[in-house]
Order: structure tokens, then C-alpha cells, then sequence
């Protein structure tokens, strides 16, 4: 039994998003964060395999600044470009391992998720939101550096798309990263709850 005084038994196939069976909307949210994952993983498996992403960043990088917001161009000027190939290097090597953690650890929940202790759920649950917090981050930097026009207002070119993909994967890795937050604190209370003795009238 749980903490919660739910069965795990393996004949038991009710849903438990926090310690069974998933049920349909966190199996929905887990593709959603396997598709995103895949994008990472292809993202940065390009650059490591093609080789020359790292050296080739800083003379992109002037290119692009030219059309990006004015404090943004001055953080790349001063900061990333005279560093190009170092911030190359991690921007490639975050990209794989983002995708790695947001591919691997959802296939964990969904194939083995009920055999796991809790130990190694909580460690999956902040990898992944770890990941997706990284994810986000590289998301928003690449929305800028590519000047890409911001979600809420109305782009200048009629031809331009009016979300970009980056904005996207930022706003549903925030999401994803929040409820790994929330499921692991569940977690953690369940445990703690199951460790406390009862009160004595």
C-alpha cells in the first residue's frame, strides 16, 4: 500500500501519476515532453556530429545581432562572441543531454514507472524538470539572438509567423518543469506523511 493507502500491486491498473500507472492526460503531457526531448536530441546530435557548430557560432552570431533587440546584441557582443566557441560547445552539448533526460525519463515513467522506488522517481522527476529548465533557457536565448518577434505583439512583416518555434518550446518546457516540480513535492509529502507517527489522543 501507499502512503495514501493506494494499492501498487501489479494487478492493480488504476491510474497513479505519482507512483503507478499514468493516467491519460500525464501519458498526453509525457509525448508532449518526449517530442520536445527528440528536438533537443536532433538539435544538438547535429552539431556534435557535423563539428563545426562551435567554431562557426561567433561569426553567426554577428550576422544575427544586428536584428536583435539593442540590450540582447550587447550581451552577445560583449560576452558570447569574444567566447564563441566555448558557449558553442555548451550550447551543443546542453541541447543532447536536455534531449537525452526529456526523452529518457518520460520512457521510463511510462514503461516502468510502478518498479522504481522513490528514491529514483524523485531523481527522474528532477532530471526532467531540470532538463526542462535548461531547455527553456536555451529556447528564449535562441529566440532572441535569431530576433524573432516577441508572442504578444503583432510581427512586422506579414509573412513572418506569429509565434516562433522557440517561444513555443519555452512556454511548454515551463510548463513541464512545473509539474515535475509539483509531482516531486507530492512525493516528498507522501513520504514524510508515511514517516510521521500517528498523533495519540
Amino acid at each position: 500500500m501507499t502512503p495514501a493507502g493506494r494499492s501498487t500491486a501489479p494487478g492493480d491498473h488504476r491510474p497513479d501519476d505519482l507512483r503507478g500507472r499514468p493516467g491519460a492526460g500525464m501519458v498526453g503531457l509525457l509525448l508532449v515532453t518526449m517530442v520536445v526531448g527528440y528536438e533537443w536530441f536532433i538539435s544538438g546530435l547535429g552539431k556534435v556530429v557535423r563539428g563545426d557548430f562551435a567554431a562557426g557560432l561567433a561569426e553567426e552570431l554577428v550576422e544575427k545581432s544586428a536584428g536583435t533587440a539593442e540590450w540582447y546584441a550587447g550581451f552577445l557582443q560583449r560576452a558570447v562572441i569574444p567566447n564563441g566557441e566555448l558557449f558553442g560547445y555548451l550550447i551543443q552539448w546542453s541541447e543532447l543531454l536536455a534531449g537525452i533526460a526529456l526523452l529518457g525519463g518520460p520512457l521510463v515513467w511510462l514503461l516502468a514507472w510502478d518498479r522504481i522506488s522513490d528514491q529514483a522517481r524523485a531523481a527522474f522527476l528532477v532530471i526532467i524538470a531540470l532538463a526542462a529548465i535548461g531547455g527553456t533557457s536555451l529556447a528564449i536565448n535562441l529566440h532572441l539572438a535569431n530576433g524573432a518577434a516577441h508572442p504578444w505583439l503583432i510581427p512586422g512583416d506579414a509573412f513572418d509567423e506569429g509565434i516562433d518555434l522557440d517561444s513555443v518550446l519555452a512556454a511548454i518546457q515551463i510548463v513541464i518543469a512545473t509539474i515535475m516540480l509539483v509531482q516531486l513535492r507530492r512525493l516528498r509529502r507522501e513520504r514524510a506523511d508515511a514517516h510521521t507517527p500517528p498523533r495519540r489522543w
